[in-house]
């Protein structure tokens, strides 16, 4: 009956749960839901993690690539990002190429991992104008229940948390390249950076924020995706980014912000704790 009423009078039915201070899901406004993480567990790939946060399920797996690095930045290499949201995630989405939002998605997910200054891509330069790493971060989203950003940040962090780079070689003479792979060295990544998102939801005169929201939660607040993304990196504030939604007071700002970071706490621990367990 309620699944009648929820598809019949669908903002009705979330403004009923919203008046009584609970989420349709029985969470708190604040309160983030279950996160389950597994690294290492493509083994075509030189990296990889599986997220499930909630229903949303994310994949990550990372493919290694040798290349001449630009000219404008001789020395440095390349981090490629890109996501994939496959029609079985959503049926918003269809088959055939990246919709637009899928390249929202990458272009984000590249720009908290860039701003966070977790990678610095001169670790990925082998030889000065001649030669650098390519990451290829390939993450494929299998159920896309809201929080999509946080899943990904986080499939793509514990990923190259465990990335191992194989030993180099190269012969300036001849321009001859030996790679080793029995002789590896970690990738030197700086802090764990953590996506917190957010959903804000207009309730008369006040608005009402809502802490890892569901792609239902998502819809009632009139956003493609979540309103509001923190992003916390080792206690520094990586940045903020808006996306729809009603306005937000100072008060709950600084709300949002605090609560992202006690979340970027717990995630932190938790992707330390499942790569320690794999490391065993």
């Amino acid at each position: 009956m309620a699944e009648i009423y929820k598809l019949i009078h669908p903002v009705k039915y979330f403004n009923d749960y919203i008046s009584r201070n609970v989420r349709p899901d029985g969470r708190q406004f604040h309160e983030h839901r279950n996160i389950k993480l597994n690294v290492n567990s493509i083994k075509a790939s030189e990296a990889s993690g599986v997220v499930k946060c909630g229903n949303t399920t994310v994949i990550c797996g990372i493919k290694l690539e040798l290349a001449t690095p630009k000219a404008e930045e001789p020395d440095s290499g390349f981090l490629v990002t890109n996501v994939e949201l496959l029609p079985l995630c959503s049926s918003k989405f269809r088959p055939g190429p990246p919709s637009d939002y899928a390249q929202v998605v990458s272009n984000i997910v590249t720009d908290i991992v860039m701003n966070s200054e977790c990678i610095n891509l001169k670790d990925l330069c082998i030889v000065y104008d001649k030669l650098a790493w390519v990451l290829y971060c390939d993450i494929v989203c299998i159920d896309n229940d809201g929080g999509l950003i946080d899943a990904c940040v986080m499939a793509l962090i514990s990923s190259l948390k465990t990335l191992t780079l194989p030993n180099v070689t190269y012969d300036p003479e001849t321009e001859d390249i030996k790679v080793d792979i029995t002789k590896r060295s970690p990738l030197k990544v700086n802090g764990l950076p953590v996506a917190t998102s957010f959903a804000i939801f207009p309730f008369f005169e006040k608005s009402i924020l809502l802490t890892d929201p569901s792609a239902y939660e998502e819809d009632m607040c009139g956003g493609n995706g979540a309103n509001l993304i923190v992003c916390w990196n080792k206690g520094f504030l990586c940045g903020t980014q808006k996306f729809g939604g009603s306005t937000l007071s100072m008060e709950d700002e600084k709300q949002a912000l605090k609560i992202a970071k006690q979340r970027t706490k717990l995630v932190e621990k938790l992707i330390e704790t499942c790569i320690d367990n794999e490391s065993k």
